[in-house]
């Protein structure tokens, strides 16, 4: 992977490659200038050397000593000076050279002709750039006169090759271009020692800033300077804590929402602008069931026709809607508000609907709509039987003893019917209200068992019933004695009345798992179809309902067995074969949790 440079290396390089640029421009534009500063000085030194040349010959010149003589002195000066050194006379002869002697020496063309000796004879002193015939190479010349007694006597002219010149302006090149790099070399240790410090801060903005990147808002950023960097630093610092602050007024608020949401009753689905579920609390997913509604169309989340009406109504109305509606897959109804959702800012509303669960209200109006149907159907009978005979009676049979006896005896039966209709419907009313709790107690059921035997023994017998206890060592539970004793009644009661003459009734007490008590109350009588047995605990169902009236009932005696059993902790059930009677099992446990929780508050 492509590693990228710092910002410190950055800057650097920037540095020393606009120092280096910078230092590049002026050696550029100052070496030219140092070489003909080069030859500038060349010249002046030749000059300078020139005339002290000519000083040293002015006596020998004056004197007209020959260059037998003035060469041994040219050559010993040249020697000194590392040039070379002509002396020519007025005339252009050479009298001393030191590159030539003897009959070389002699033998060199004249040179009054040559320009700096033309210009020294003439009185001005110059220097000038040649090729030079004698030695075959570029020399720099400078030639003064040689005055005596205000006249000129010759002419003294000192060379150099132009090699060593530009030797010489070369090395000094070169010397500012050392000078250059090492000041190009200062330049990155001394950015390097400056961004050092502000590395190590831009390094803490980047690992805070990262911390902060990655949720980490309790990331403060060191401000140790005084400069923007520090102002950043205390910038992104405080925005953090803002922001900090802000997200946990959000989480706050968020947590109070979801605990309103899950303290709600009723159950609540809210929807953006395009349908898609933004919100389901757990009433909701609990009822409907829910997995995962969260981002999904509400189509896949409930599958109900009307359900998808109410939604397209308030996302294209706006408006408050509500419907009762019953939701297939989970067999429940529901009272459905929808109403509008604010959307995001710049997008439209969306939809939230709250979920009643209007099914046990429905249960119960139902229950009371049969019941009230029920009981004035069941009073309405001995009502009309009564004024029957009451209506006979004012006609005529008053009169007549033996009439009036008998019809004084029917308006009794039904009299007797009513009041038990009245009591049993009284009895309900008590166990529906729960005003009353159970007396909790240790209880023998086989002794209450014996009891039940005891108060049906004399019906059991008109009926020439065979009606026995059978205890299989019961042991004793926490319950209500008197409400165990009406339920046994209601049984033992239901099985003598329903068993033919000369049949046989049984009640059982025998023991069950963990400590419970089972007891059976058993009957050889007509039996209950199958159809029938899930229904016989409801209020007013009769299995037949004509030989039912015939034999005193009201329908409501196992259905006050069933709240009985409920209020106690106990389970009663029923197994039937038509044709070969019936037996009811009503399971008492040793100890029942709300026993338990009365017991311990106690």
């Amino acid at each position: 992977m492509r590693r990228h440079l710092s910002l410190r290396g950055r800057m650097v390089a920037t540095a020393v490659v606009a120092a280096g640029l910078a230092l590049g421009v002026l050696l550029l534009v100052t070496g030219p200038s140092l070489e003909t500063r080069a030859r500038h000085d060349a010249e002046a030194t030749l000059l300078a050397e020139a005339r002290l040349m000519a000083r040293v010959v002015e006596d020998s010149l004056a004197r007209g000593i020959g260059p037998d003589a003035l060469d041994p002195v040219v050559d010993d000066a040249a020697r000194e000076v590392n040039a070379r050194v002509t002396i020519v006379a007025p005339d252009g002869r050479v009298l001393a050279d030191s590159a030539l002697s003897g009959e070389a020496l002699l033998a060199m063309e004249n040179h009054g002709q040559r320009p700096e000796v033309k210009a020294a004879l003439a009185g001005q002193a110059t220097s000038i750039l040649r090729h030079s015939a004698t030695v075959g190479a570029d020399l720099l010349y400078a030639a003064v006169p040689v005055r005596s007694t205000g006249r000129v006597v010759g002419v003294a002219r000192v060379s150099r090759g132009i090699d060593a010149i530009t030797d010489q302006g070369r090395q000094l090149w070169w010397s500012a271009a050392l000078a250059l790099a090492l000041a190009l070399l200062a330049t990155a240790l001394l950015s390097l020692l400056l961004s050092a410090s502000l590395g190590r801060t831009l390094n803490e903005l980047m690992d805070g800033a990262r911390r902060l990147a990655q949720g980490d808002l309790s990331a403060r950023l060191p401000a140790r300077r005084d400069d923007e960097l520090g102002e950043l630093a205390h910038i992104l610092s405080h925005s953090a804590a803002q922001l900090q602050q802000q997200l946990a007024e959000i989480a706050r608020d968020r947590g109070r929402t979801e605990a309103v949401l899950s303290a709600l009753e009723d159950g609540v689905l809210a929807v953006d602008h395009r349908g898609v579920v933004v919100l389901a609390n757990a009433r909701l997913a609990g009822a409907l069931p829910l997995t995962q509604p969260i981002g999904r169309h509400y189509l896949e989340v409930v599958r109900q026709r009307e359900v998808g009406e109410l939604v397209e109504r308030v996302l294209r109305t706006g408006e408050r809607a509500t419907a009762e509606v019953e939701l297939l897959n989970v067999g429940r109804v529901f009272t459905i508000t929808a109403l509008p959702f604010p959307g995001a800012e710049g997008t439209p509303h969306g939809a939230v609907l709250t979920f009643n669960d209007a099914t046990e209200r429905r249960r119960v109006e139902r229950m009371r709509r049969d019941f009230v149907a029920n009981a004035s159907h069941e009073l309405r009978t001995p009502l009309t039987s009564i004024r029957g005979f009451v209506e006979a009676l004012e006609d005529d049979a008053v009169d007549d003893p033996e009439k009036a006896r008998r019809f004084l005896g029917k308006i009794r039966v039904h009299a007797e019917r009513m009041t038990t209709l009245v009591q049993d419907l009284l009895e309900l009313s008590r166990l529906d209200s729960g005003t009353r709790e159970p007396d909790w107690e240790e209880v023998n059921p086989a002794a209450v068992a014996v009891e039940v035997i005891g108060t049906f023994a004399a019906p059991a017998a008109a009926k020439q019933i065979a009606l026995r206890h059978v205890d299989r060592c019961a042991a004793t539970v926490l319950t209500d004695r008197d409400r165990l004793r009406r339920i046994l009644e209601n049984l033992v009661d239901n099985a003598v009345k329903y068993t033919p003459a000369g049949g046989h009734v049984e009640l059982a007490t025998s023991p069950g798992d963990e400590g419970a008590v089972r007891i059976e109350v058993t009957d050889d009588g007509p039996g209950i179809a199958a159809e029938h047995l899930d229904r016989v605990f409801e209020r007013f169902y009769r299995v037949d309902k004509a030989r039912s009236r015939e034999l005193g009932g009201t329908g409501l005696g196992l259905s006050i067995v069933r709240h009985l059993a409920d209020s106690v902790g106990a389970a009663v059930t029923v197994a039937s074969t038509p044709a070969r009677g019936a037996c009811f099992r009503v399971t008492l446990p040793a100890r029942p949790a709300a026993a338990e929780a009365t017991v311990d508050s106690e």
